[in-house]
């Protein structure tokens, strides 16, 4: 009895074998929960008249936009998005040429149409969105926010400030006066050698270069001046220099913004160029319901989008929030009653009857003037409380180094407080821990486990269409995940 499954030697061989059966072969093959039907369900629900608008009847037929976006969707969730590997998947594994149905597309073809079609892109993560809505599956009614930064595609090395690219110009130009004196030199010679030949041409594409590059000197010079910008990127304007999580290497990033329910499904995304959160959370919430067509009822998010505006923001939306501020966890641990800390304005104990506020030292503090000043970036709004009693007391110097101490308290600092109490709550507690085993597995996924560290594409609007990608196979990978079928869609 043999112990192995035979040799099919009387294989044919499939070059001569029809798409039409090799595809007949494949579809007994994959299994019927497999991610690939699921992806092709979902692409031929969407309507995509919009980009089938763009071609025209004349000329060689193209690829159906549904394939390409099946392709894109399918390879964004299994972590294959150069566009050279998913024109190689397309010969070599089962389930693109599944998706494919049997075309195989090249990558620059595969490349343009990521490129062109970034607006629609857009509208089919909302449509996707949609779908978990009407099978059911989704409820946005508490919402978990976090960004992460992924670096784009742009060397660090070209990003200056206007006096290094003033240099950089100087530079150039230098460069081409000296190449334009070699390749005189070559056309006196009387003997047009071979030689000198070769010279001439590879001296011409030198000078095509370096004018091609003074002219991206020069033009990013104008918009930094116009856009009134300290440094700018040359191979990617929009993108900032970030730091990256703890790392201490700063590199042109962009911070990607997630909005996920709690049956960890993507509801709103966006690329921003700020490196800080701060201003993040109320666009976030907004386009959730916008995306959505719902209400968001409660939203839990770290301490990068703490801010007096946000609280305000949250209290007069109704929204129970639960966004600890950059100092909660030394009020958490109680730093703030240590004897050092005995002259922290959390000390100063407010006198309502009075509207005073009464120092550790029992002496008041009354109510001098309000202060408004408001920023691009900030604003501030506080009532002065001013100390009465400060030059005669004996530990003056342990609690400022003015003549009398000044208490600047923010008009909303009640917010504040009450973000504290609910926070330090058992059930605030449970709430904002929630929020790490929701979004946090997110990001984890994207850049550890499909690899999604940076960029392929340049320019805010490329890569916010980019990063919806990733986000849309997340969301489709969910859907398997949550039990829905192929046949449902």
């Amino acid at each position: 009895m043999s112990k192995f499954k035979p040799f099919h030697e009387f294989q044919k061989p499939l070059v001569g074998i029809s798409h039409e059966a090799f595809l007949d072969y494949i579809e007994t093959v994959i299994p019927a929960d497999h991610l690939c039907r699921l992806v092709k369900e979902v692409v031929f629900s969407l309507d995509t008249e919009a980009i089938e608008a763009k071609y025209s009847f004349n000329g060689q037929k193209t690829y159906h936009p549904k394939l390409m976006l099946s392709l894109l969707f399918y390879g964004y969730a299994t972590g294959v998005r150069s566009s050279r590997k998913l024109e190689e998947k397309c010969i070599s594994d089962q389930t693109y040429i599944y998706i494919m149905q049997c075309y195989n597309p090249d990558h620059r073809t595969i490349s343009d149409f990521r490129k062109n079609n970034t607006k629609e892109i857009g509208a089919y993560f909302v449509d996707i969105i949609r779908i978990f809505n009407e099978l059911g599956c989704s409820h946005v009614g508490k919402l978990h926010i976090d960004g992460t930064k992924l670096r784009s595609n742009a060397s660090g090395k070209r990003s200056k400030d206007q006096k290094g690219y003033e240099k950089w110009l100087s530079e150039i130009t230098e460069e081409i006066d000296k190449l334009i004196k070699e390749a005189e030199v070559i056309d006196s010679q009387e003997d047009e050698n071979c030689k000198a030949a070769g010279q001439q041409e590879e001296l011409k594409q030198q000078l095509t270069d370096r004018h091609y590059l003074k002219s991206k000197i020069e033009n990013a010079l104008k918009a930094m001046k116009a856009e009134d910008r300290k440094k700018t990127n040359l191979t990617d304007k929009d993108a900032n220099l970030m730091k990256a999580g703890g790392s201490k290497d700063v590199r042109p990033s962009y911070n990607c913004q997630a909005a996920v329910t709690d049956e960890g499904i993507i509801v709103a995304a966006e690329a921003v160029t700020e490196a800080n959160d701060r201003n993040q959370l109320k666009p976030m919430i907004e386009q959730t319901e916008t995306n959505t067509n719902e209400l968001v009822e409660e939203v839990a998010a770290d301490s990068g989008y703490a801010s007096y505006t946000n609280y305000e923001y949250l209290d007069q939306k109704g929204i129970d929030g639960y966004v600890p501020d950059d100092h909660f966890r030394q009020y958490k641990r109680g730093e703030y009653e240590k004897e050092e800390k005995r002259y922290h304005y959390s000390n100063f104990k407010y006198d309502e009857s009075t509207d005073s506020y009464i120092c550790p030292e029992g002496k008041p503090l009354k109510y001098w003037k309000t202060r408004k000043n408001k920023t691009k970036k900030r604003q501030w709004h506080h009532r002065v409380y001013q100390g009465r009693k400060c030059r005669e007391c004996t530990k003056r110097s342990l609690c400022t180094k003015s003549e009398v101490r000044e208490l600047l308290i923010d008009t909303r600092d009640p917010l504040l407080q009450k973000m504290r109490e609910k926070l330090s709550s058992e059930e605030g507690k449970k709430k904002y821990f929630k929020r790490q085993y929701t979004i946090e597995p997110v990001f984890g996924h994207l850049k550890y486990n499909l690899g999604y560290r940076d960029f392929l594409l340049r320019g805010i609007n490329k890569v916010t269409a980019e990063f919806k990608l990733m986000c849309i196979g997340w969301n489709i990978k969910k859907m398997l995940k949550l039990g829905i079928m192929p046949e449902m869609i």
